[in-house]
Order: structure tokens, then sequence, then C-alpha cells
């Protein structure tokens, strides 16, 4: 499970919206790419409910929209740092976290009320989290240098 679960459940206005973020990071270095978007889908489906009106993925992935977020958006401080760790997800999602993706993510962190440190730290986490999903796999030397990468 992903560390930075929150235990808070997000409203449906609040799924849009980091949905909506998510895919404002994704297109920080041009079109998104099918990986950035299979993660932002994931996400976005995973937490649809037969029971909230949801714009489709592709309608909502097709918008131009606003892609700020505050922190009264989302007041619950989990909910904050598993949005910014789903958006580092997302930009790490095409192999790399680009100095503009960078930028992108530590602005929404700050528009959700995270400093810097904080921002640091969910990244730390969110390296260690990807890293142990390769853990299993027989070639440690690739999992070795996909740890290079990260770092």
């Amino acid at each position: 499970m992903f560390p930075l679960m929150t235990e808070t459940p997000l409203s449906p206005a609040q799924i849009v919206a980091a949905t909506r973020l998510m895919l404002g990071i994704a297109h920080v270095d041009g079109a998104r790419t099918v990986e950035e978007e299979a993660l932002i889908r994931q996400f976005y489906d995973g937490c649809r409910t037969a029971s909230a009106d949801f714009l489709s993925f592709d309608t909502l992935a097709a918008e131009r929209g606003a892609t700020s977020v505050v922190a009264s958006d989302f007041p619950d401080i989990g909910q904050r740092d598993m949005i910014v760790a789903l958006c580092i997800m997302v930009a790490y999602a095409d192999g790399d976290y680009s100095a503009a993706e960078r930028a992108a993510v530590e602005a929404a962190a700050g528009s959700l009320g995270l400093n810097v440190e904080r921002v640091e730290q969910i990244l730390a986490q969110v390296k260690d989290y990807m890293l142990a999903q390769l853990a299993h796999l027989p070639d440690a030397a690739s999992v070795a240098v996909v740890a290079k990468e990260l770092g």
C-alpha cells in the first residue's frame, strides 16, 4: 500500500481537483505520456464511486481548466501530503523528474501550505516506495541503476 494514503476520504470535488492538478503536472514537459495518463487514470477511476456524478476521465483529461489548488481544498494535512506524493509519482512516470516538474510540484505544494522541507520528505518516501516495488526483481543490478537514477 502506498505509504502516504490518507484515512480521510476524498470528496468528489477533491478527486476532480487532484486529478486536474496531476494532469497539469503531466503537461509541464509537453504532452502527457502514456505512463503518466495511466497513473492518473488509475487514481481517478479508483476513487470514483457509482453514487457520485463524475465526468469521464477522457472528458476531464481533455479540459484545459484550472490546475491550481489551495490548502482549503484539502483541509486534512494527510490529503495534502498524498496529493503531493501523487504529483511526484506522475512526474516520475515518464522516467525523469525534470527541473520543470520539480518546480511545478513545489508550487502546487506551496499552494497547499507545504514547505520545501516537507516536499523533500515526501519525495524521499515516494522514492523508497518506488524502489520497494522493484525489490522483488531478480536483477539486482537493474534495481541499483534505477535507485541511482532516482537519487
